[in-house]
């Protein structure tokens, strides 16, 4: 038996808590991105969340009864799978939001992961939730496309979507890697493989950030504040949430709760001072109506394995 294969206690808090919590912190990331975007770049932004956040959570698997993965092959998994969700995710988050003013593609991954999940894995969707997920996307489409003075044109858009798009194939694609591999080990230790996939996931942004330039304002306390949001928030809890969900929900599933991140975003303008237009209210009210309908029961029918009564009744 693998050495990871051990039964490590996982939270029974309803996968969909988890969901909000966690895309509730991913969608104060952009504004949060936006902000320190000022005092440094974006690729150190993508190489603090991933490599010290990796070393965080590291530290604190102890206290969590987790640890590393202690095989090869587990790594080999978690490297794939950071390259995806680490590596091509943060360029696509803090340089897109950098170039494009709004990163709206990342939000296009599951679309990727219906496709991939149904040709790739043979997981069947749903016409309804297919009806949700359209929905929801169109609903980010106008929220973000309400406010067209955030968005960039020329050659940086099309830079900033290009790479927005990667980030959202490297997301699918990471994903969908977890969602295997907790299907492979149903006792998957889910904070230790997060943490090696941080790690794993950021050695690759080290050469971009020693060749890419900028300077960083170090002695800023706000900057500083932000980059612990990043990084704790945005990096450690967005993920292990994320991750965990994956192992107990359809990829299909748990992928259409990203709609609400650009959501989010909008109220925490909104408490800001900066409240949203028409378009963009309309926007947020017909994500909401997308998620609702993915999670609704019918959507779930002939998606899971009739012969996994765990996933079907799982909260």
């Amino acid at each position: 038996m693998d050495d990871q294969a051990e039964h490590i206690p996982r939270s029974r808090l309803p996968v969909s808590l988890v969901l909000a919590v966690s895309m509730t912190a991913a969608g104060v990331v952009y504004p949060v991105t936006d902000s320190a975007l000022r005092y440094t770049s974006p690729i150190m932004i993508a190489t603090l969340r991933a490599l010290v956040g990796g070393a965080l959570l590291t530290a604190i698997l102890p206290l969590i009864g987790s640890r590393l993965p202690r095989t090869r092959r587990l790594w080999v998994w978690a490297a794939a799978i950071g390259f995806g969700n680490t590596t091509l995710t943060q360029v696509g988050i803090s340089v897109g939001t950098a170039r494009a003013g709004a990163a709206v593609l990342l939000n296009s991954s599951p679309f990727f992961v219906a496709l991939i999940a149904r040709f790739g894995l043979g997981e069947p969707i749903t016409r309804l939730r297919a009806a949700g997920l359209v929905i929801g996307f169109a609903g980010v489409l106008l929220v973000v496309f309400s406010e067209p003075g955030n968005i960039a044109h020329g050659s940086r858009l099309a830079i900033g979507f290009t790479l927005a798009l990667l980030g959202a194939l490297g997301w699918a694609g990471g994903g969908l890697g977890m969602r295997v591999l907790t299907q492979r080990e149903p006792n998957l230790d889910i904070a230790g493989v997060t943490a090696a996939q941080f790690l794993a996931g950021g050695v690759p942004l080290i050469p971009l950030v020693l060749l890419s330039g900028g300077s960083t304002d170090w002695g800023r306390a706000s900057l500083d504040a932000q980059l612990v949001y990043l990084i704790i928030g945005g990096q450690v809890l967005v993920y292990l949430g994320f991750n965990a969900a994956l192992g107990r929900w359809p990829s299909t599933r748990v992928y259409a709760w990203t709609f609400l991140v650009p959501a989010v975003a909008v109220a925490i303008e909104a408490v800001q001072g900066a409240l949203p237009g028409v378009g963009a209210t309309i926007g947020v009210a017909i994500v909401i109506l997308g998620v609702a309908i993915v999670n609704l029961p019918g959507a779930e029918q002939s998606v899971v394995d009739p012969h996994d009564v765990l996933a079907t009744v799982d909260p």
